[in-house]
């Protein structure tokens, strides 16, 4: 018989005060808040545990990303309430460009935050952990993977090849949980590739919600979806160098192939048991930053239009922010002996998914988006070409410069280190 977890489950969806503004597009911000809703945004639980210790909460809401603010705030409520571990709750975040603002700590034009979906996303959390907990079962655990080419080259494709190609990483990685008599109860689904099909201003969960309650409504148990590193990689339908926006009906097409390669592997004998070995720490880890603006170059900044301007205007609100040291955290979440996630509060691309993978024969699997959000991080190539990635996007987070080449060698390191203990 295979070794045993203990896993309780929960999904609800996440209440949305409508109207409410989006985060995700710059672009969109001059729309004004969104009152459409095209598809829930959802929230699901697994309890994980083994009997000697604390149960582990994983959590994967469709959203852009957890503001460090509001992750550390959520974090607090959860050990007041329940006695249990801060690092013992993880929430991951799908990467929906399609929701609302998850963090007060970025510029506006990201996402205006809503004070009313910020309580009311705290009370949600502290409930489905509630629920998880009071429903655990004994359960097997076991893994397969397949390939399922959604995703291509962004900063390839829509510069017409004048960014050097990057092969992307097509694997997903399956966990499924499964009760005594072999019923479905959970699954735990990794991909990476940007949920961005959808560019209007109406809420969505784009295509990892819609392939996970398509696997729900297919009999799978909870589906949680875990998103990689996609900072470099989005959905598979560039005409030329342009991305068009998709319908939802297109963006429901788009999440069942991904449903579809997973029903298909479950009804295969292709799996492999594993041995629980459930654990998590967590770190954090400085990035490099070496070159910041002056008070005088800021106000001269904060002088004109766009998103350079206002961030000028944000580090002369906070100057703090000018001074202090860039972190990232990173959660190392072990679910059994022979595989374990590492999940950084950062946007990551490609190259640190096949580093981990290459490392350790793919039992380990980099995620971003978990417990926080710090901003890209990308590899010296990138910084060399420019772009959005490494040269514009750390403004919208709110950081005090861009990094330096030597990112990606720290991040490396820090994986390395990671892997070593």
């Amino acid at each position: 018989m295979n070794a045993r977890i203990t896993i309780g489950t929960d999904r609800t969806d996440l209440p949305l005060p409508l109207p409410i503004a989006l985060a995700g597009f710059a672009a969109r911000a001059a729309d004004g808040p969104a009152d459409r809703v095209l598809s829930p945004l959802r929230l699901r639980t697994l309890a994980l545990g083994t009997d000697h210790d604390h149960p582990v909460l994983l959590v994967s809401a469709d959203l852009l990303f957890w503001g460090d603010d509001v992750a550390e705030l959520i974090k607090d409520r959860f050990h007041a309430t329940y006695g249990i571990e801060r690092d013992h709750l993880i929430l991951h975040a799908t990467h929906s460009h399609s929701g609302p603002q998850a963090g007060r700590r970025f510029l506006g034009s990201l996402g205006v935050p809503d004070d009313r979906f910020l309580d009311v996303l705290a009370d949600t959390v502290l409930a489905s952990t509630k629920r998880a907990l009071a429903g655990q079962q004994s359960v097997t655990v076991e893994r397969s993977s397949i390939m399922v080419p959604l995703g291509v080259d962004r900063r390839h494709a829509r510069t017409g090849g004048a960014h050097p190609l990057t092969e992307v990483d097509h694997e997903a990685t399956v966990i499924r949980f499964r009760s005594e008599t072999g019923k479905p109860v959970a699954l735990l689904v990794q991909h990476a590739c940007h949920p961005v099909l959808h560019h209007a201003n109406a809420i969505t969960s784009d295509f990892t919600g819609a392939a996970m309650s398509a696997l729900e409504d297919g009999g799978a148990g909870i589906a949680l979806y875990l998103q990689g590193c996609c900072g470099d990689v989005n959905p598979d339908r560039y005409v030329g160098t342009e991305f068009p926006a998709a319908e939802q009906a297109e963006v429901a097409a788009f999440g069942g192939r991904l449903a579809d390669a997973v029903q298909g592997l479950l009804r295969t004998a292709d799996w492999r048991p594993e041995v629980p070995a459930v654990a998590v720490t967590e770190r954090t880890f400085e990035v490099p930053v070496p070159d910041r603006r002056t008070p005088d170059e800021l106000r001269a900044l904060a002088t004109g239009d766009g998103h350079v301007a206002e961030w000028a205007r944000l580090m002369l609100a906070e100057p703090e922010r000018l001074t202090a040291p860039v972190t990232v955290r990173l959660t190392d979440f072990r679910l059994t002996e022979s595989t374990r996630f590492l999940g950084f509060s950062a946007e990551l691309v490609t190259r640190f998914g096949h580093h981990a993978k290459q490392r350790t024969d793919s039992g380990a699997i980099v995620l971003g988006y978990t417990n926080g959000m710090t901003g890209y991080l990308i590899t010296a190539e990138h910084v060399a070409e420019g772009g959005y990635e490494p040269a514009e996007s750390p403004y919208y987070f709110g950081l005090p410069g861009v990094f330096d080449p030597s990112v990606e060698q720290v991040v490396l390191a820090e994986i390395d280190r990671a892997l070593a203990s």
